[in-house]
């Protein structure tokens, strides 16, 4: 255990991400721009659609017979979903628009993995030259048997 700061002792979580801080540092030190290549991260983000309403226009004068004309105006949607999304140093690989109302859970997550390796194979094979580094957050998700499993297997 390591020791740190004025609050005593550090944390077996914190001392992980120092030590694989540390890893990615001294792998980037050996390889240069070749390891910052490899990257792929993986990031959620919550986003909403925009609806069409019909706004009537009323500051034009027309005959008493005629319509008037049509304004269209967008609204922010009240529905919120996931979307995820990876990416490199060249741009977005694939994204992923969670169905309203599901849940990512660890098998969802696991699906999204496959789907982004078979997109990799497809359109960016350079990756699997050398192993990818998959950066992505620790959400419960993805810290699942299933999710760890495939990434071991997989690099």
């Amino acid at each position: 255990m390591a020791y740190s700061g004025t609050s005593g002792t550090v944390t077996v979580e914190v001392q992980t991400r120092v030590d694989i801080a540390t890893s990615l540092k001294q792998k980037f030190l050996a390889e240069s721009d070749g390891f910052l290549l490899r990257i792929v991260a993986i990031d959620e983000t919550w986003v909403r659609d925009f609806e069409l309403e019909i706004k009537e226009q009323s500051s034009e004068w027309r005959g008493p017979s005629s319509l008037r004309p049509k304004k269209c105006r967008r609204l922010q949607s009240k529905v919120e979903q996931i979307m995820i999304f990876a990416y490199d140093h060249r741009g977005v690989i694939i994204t992923d628009r969670v169905p309203y109302e599901t849940s990512v859970t660890a098998a969802y997550y696991h699906d999204f993995l496959q789907k982004l390796r078979r997109e990799i194979h497809k359109n960016r094979s350079d990756l699997l030259k050398d192993v990818a580094l998959i950066l992505y957050d620790n959400a419960r998700p993805h810290l699942g048997k299933v999710v760890t499993d495939f990434l071991e297997k997989h690099g």
